[in-house]
Order: structure tokens, then sequence, then C-alpha cells
């Protein structure tokens, strides 16, 4: 039986593909559960379930990672920050006091935040290609996001909570920057791992305190949401963000956020009833050749000088 060959970029990119497929069902997940889970309580049990599923399938590797996190603690620990469980519950603290359009305008800047940050710190121009494709996934997500009405950007009004999601957005471009340093010691399973074992430690006693004082009572639907978002859209996603991120770089990677909201309005519609509108057709045809555009060619080896910026 012969297989046909697959290029690593091509993997990559459907991983990158999945992957926002994930986070797109996780927005429709943690929207159901915000109402009887405190964020902080939902962003410690999300990476705590990551935490238990991954245990015994890196126990090979613990000598391995209890190295790393001696040697390379203040890296993971930023990596945490950026990326892990601390950053969760920054965006569940946000969307708690804001609206899920905000979030998903407020995500749809990442790529925005992952070229510039990257043309100020690692001097990497975007190319045209790159830039078309940003600008007309761009406009494919605010279609999506204000029903096909642009000029309703101009009457939001934001608040505290969108300053939050902001800044998780912020710290996310960062972190996909970062992400080419992840200690190339470890596996990707035994580095998101590492990054459940140190987001517990820094979320829990404030989740535990959150938990107690709002009386959380979790039934069987909160239980399988949380589960779902844990081992599913959490580990899985963050694995496959990785790969893809190693494999193509954080540009690209991050022009791939905008499938997204097109996941969500799929799901939304396939799960809890919305419907589809002509918008919605619009904005996926531009979203999609957006991403298409802005992947064309293979991501440029970043020079040493400016890859050993620190």
């Amino acid at each position: 039986m012969s297989f046909i060959p697959v290029s690593s970029h091509a993997l990559a990119y459907a991983a990158l593909v999945c992957t926002t497929a994930l986070w797109g069902s996780n927005g429709v997940v943690s929207r159901a559960l915000m109402d009887t889970i405190p964020p902080l309580v939902m962003a410690a049990a999300r990476w705590a379930v990551v935490f238990v599923v991954l245990l015994p399938l890196v126990w090979p590797e613990r000598r391995a990672i209890a190295h790393s996190l001696r040697r390379d603690w203040k890296l993971l620990l930023a990596l945490t920050l950026l990326g892990g469980a601390p950053q969760t519950a920054l965006v569940y603290s946000g969307l708690a006091a804001s609206t899920a359009i905000h979030l998903g305008l407020l995500n749809s800047t990442i790529p925005v935040f992952i070229i510039l940050i990257s043309w100020g710190w690692y001097a990497r121009r975007p190319s045209r290609l790159e830039g078309a494709g940003l600008a007309t996934s761009l406009i494919g997500v605010l279609l999506i996001l204000v029903h096909g009405d642009l000029r309703s950007l101009l009457h939001l009004q934001f608040n505290n909570g969108d300053l939050l999601m902001l800044g998780a957005v912020v710290v996310w471009a960062i972190y996909t920057l970062r992400l080419k340093d992840r200690p190339q010691s470890l596996s990707l399973f035994a580095f998101v791992f590492a990054l459940s074992l140190i987001g517990e430690l820094l979320t829990l006693p404030f989740a535990a305190f959150q938990w107690v004082r709002a009386g959380v009572h979790l039934g069987t639907r909160e239980w399988l949401g949380l589960l779902y978002i844990g081992a599913v859209v959490t580990l899985v996603s963050t694995v496959l963000f990785s790969y893809g991120v190693d494999r193509v770089g954080a540009v690209r990677a991050g022009i791939l956020i905008h499938l997204m909201p097109v996941f969500s309005s799929a799901f939304a519609a396939l799960f809890i009833g919305e419907r589809l509108f002509l918008y919605h057709a619009a904005g996926f045809v531009l979203v999609a050749g957006g991403a298409i555009l802005g992947c064309l060619r293979p991501e440029p080896v970043l020079s040493s000088q400016a890859s050993s910026k620190t």
C-alpha cells in the first residue's frame, strides 16, 4: 500500500485550522457555562483537566520535566503567564463583564499585534501577501461580528472587561511569538504539562477563594462542559497550536486565528439554533481567502541576531 506524502507545512496548517475550530467551539461551550461557573474557577478547572489527563502520558518524561522546571523555570513561568491558566483567567474575567461580540472583535486584533510586535521586536517586516491576507480576513471577521453593518462599529461602547480582554489579546500575541523559545528538551505533551502545573499553582488559591465565595455547585452539565474545554479544547488545541507555530511561524499562525469566528458561527448554528445570514457567507469567503493569501509563501527564517533578542 502506498501513501501520498504530506508536507510538514500542510500538516501544520491543518493543525492550525483544527485549533481555530476547537477555539470556536470553546466560545459556544464557555458561554453556556459562565452563568454558573465564575471566571477563575473555570480557568483553573480547565487547566486542571489538562494536568490530570497528561500526568500518566508524560510520566516516563518526569525526570526531563523536573530538570527543565529547574533549569528553564523563568522561561516556563513567562510562557505560563502569557498563554496558560492566568491568561485564560484574564479572558474569562473580561468576558464576564463584557460581551461575546466584543471578545470576538478584540480577538480579531491578535494577528495585528503579532505582526506589530514581530516587526518592532524581531525586525521582521510582513510581506505584501501577509498584509493583504490580514486585511482581507480582518474585514471578513468584522462583517460576521457586526452582522454585516460595519457602521455599527462607530457606536460600540467599551468597559473595564474589554480592557482585561485586550490585555489577554496582547499577552497571547507575545506568547505566540515566544513559543519558538520553548524548551526543546521537552516533547509537546511534556511542555503543555509543565504549563498546566505552573498555571495551577498560580491560579488554584484564587479559584478556591472564588469557589467558596460564590458557593459554586456543579451539575452533570457543568462537569461535562469543563471536561470538554479542558481535555479537548485546551489540551488538544495547545499542542496543535504549538506544532503549527513551530512549523510555519507566528505570523502565519496568527492570520489563521481569524478563522475562529467562522467556526463559532457555524457551531452556534449547528448546536444552539442560531441562524446564518448572507453576511456570514460573505465573511466566511473573505476570511478563508485572506487566510490562504497570507499563507502562500513559507515563513522566512529570522536572522540569528534578531532571534537572539530577549
